[in-house]
């Protein structure tokens, strides 16, 4: 199926693919600024809705099916000339690789993508350049998971090895839930590549974002996540900060620049996400692609740095360097739960400052996250990362209290 819309745009004419897209509320701003590198096509399982304003095209694919996928690029490059192909989820990665080959477009390597698409083969090669790491062991049987996990030993965390699905990632603190914790890494991974194990590690969880420089691949910006219990055993975010004075900045970007050199990544946008542990950051896994374009978006408030346009233009084969202007801290915090009671008050359908300092934003429907179901989302700003945080607190419970007495 295939959807047209008008596009105005003074920039480039040349269409940019985009595999896949998302909710309103955390895409929105990325559809704007990836609008203005070039008309977008967008290649998504269902026909666009509040997307269509912002594209030239769309078509419906089955995105985990490469000939699908390959068949609906071609149909739209027929008629015109592809500038590039971009993807912010890691299960799409291989797909925009395929296209990027058969098309001979510009953009991320074939070495980076086969190097970031398998944990186990990015643990190895950060090993080999002694590069601190979770150590993933691969398996593609229970049994050698059994292994695997005497060998990490708990607790510790299973998940596939190259994912179909987000957040299929899960703490196994025994033996008992080992079994169920393959089963369902089994059931998200790609068809041969098994799972991982690897430890669990204390620490504080922090993601490096990394963007082009005139010196080279940078590190711009890093985040802190806190994982929902409600979630648990899986590992699904529940609160994102990104702050413009990290006081973990130099520690990080240390690891991150090493662990750059050992892939062999030489541009473009990566993220690297690791744990701070007692012993120093270790990294735990690598995309050479953005995955969230709502961090994006955070990332643009606290540092003046438009990710997400810089990624499209890279998609394209050009350069986009901007300016910083370090502004404090910004913070999102989902509104998620099992979807047995409502998180917003009645009559809650636009977005709304509940403080001074934060608002709210809820979804037209929940959608699912991992093993949760997720309404909406409260941003919050603040000078640093422990403003940013309260405010955040504040506001939850402002909300929390609106529910209550509604």
């Amino acid at each position: 199926m295939s959807t047209h819309a008008p596009h105005q745009d003074d920039g480039p004419t040349e269409p940019l693919v985009i595999l896949g897209s998302g909710p309103q509320a955390e895409w929105e701003h990325a559809m704007q600024r990836l609008a203005a590198v070039g008309p977008p096509i967008l290649i998504d399982t269902e026909p666009p809705t509040w997307q269509r304003p912002h594209l030239a095209a769309a078509r419906t694919a089955n995105l985990l099916g490469p000939p699908q996928v390959v068949n609906a690029v071609a149909k739209s490059a027929s008629t015109q000339s592809i500038a590039g192909v971009l993807t912010f989820h890691p299960a799409h990665a291989r797909r925009a690789d395929l296209l990027r080959r058969k098309l001979a477009l510009p953009g991320l390597s074939h070495a980076m993508t086969d190097a970031t698409t398998l944990r186990h083969r990015t643990a190895q090669l950060l090993s080999a350049a002694d590069v601190d790491n979770s150590g993933a062991l691969n398996a593609h049987s229970y049994d050698q998971a059994l292994k695997a996990a005497h060998q990490a030993r708990f607790p510790l965390v299973c998940k596939p090895a190259s994912p179909r699905t987000r957040y299929a990632a899960r703490q196994v603190t025994g033996l008992p839930e080992l079994a169920e914790a393959f089963a369902a890494a089994t059931a998200a991974t790609w068809p041969g590549t098994g799972i991982v194990i690897e430890p669990l590690f204390d620490g504080i969880e922090a993601t490096a974002f990394i963007s082009d420089s005139p010196s080279g691949p940078t590190t711009v910006a890093i985040s802190h996540a806190t994982f929902d219990p409600q979630a648990e055993p899986a590992l699904l975010p529940v609160e994102v900060v990104v702050d413009a004075e990290d006081v973990c900045a130099p520690a990080v970007e240390d690891t991150a620049s090493r662990a750059l050199a050992a892939l062999g990544h030489r541009s473009g946008p990566a993220q690297i996400r690791m744990r701070i542990t007692s012993t120093g950051p270790r990294v735990i896994s690598v995309t050479a692609h953005l995955t969230d374009p709502l961090i994006g978006m955070l990332i643009e408030q606290v540092t003046g740095i438009d990710i997400i346009s810089q990624a499209g233009h890279h998609a394209c084969g050009r350069a986009l360097l901007t300016d910083e202007s370090r502004l404090g801290a910004s913070a999102v915090r989902f509104l998620q739960g099992h979807g047995t009671s409502p998180l917003l008050p009645p009559s809650t359908v636009a977005p709304h400052d509940i403080t001074p300092y934060a608002s709210r934003q809820p979804y037209p429907a929940e959608y699912r996250v991992g093993t949760l179901r997720r309404s909406g989302h409260i941003l919050a700003s603040g000078t640093d990362y422990p403003q940013a945080t309260a405010r955040l607190c504040n506001a939850a419970a402002e909300l929390r209290a609106a529910r209550l007495s509604a």
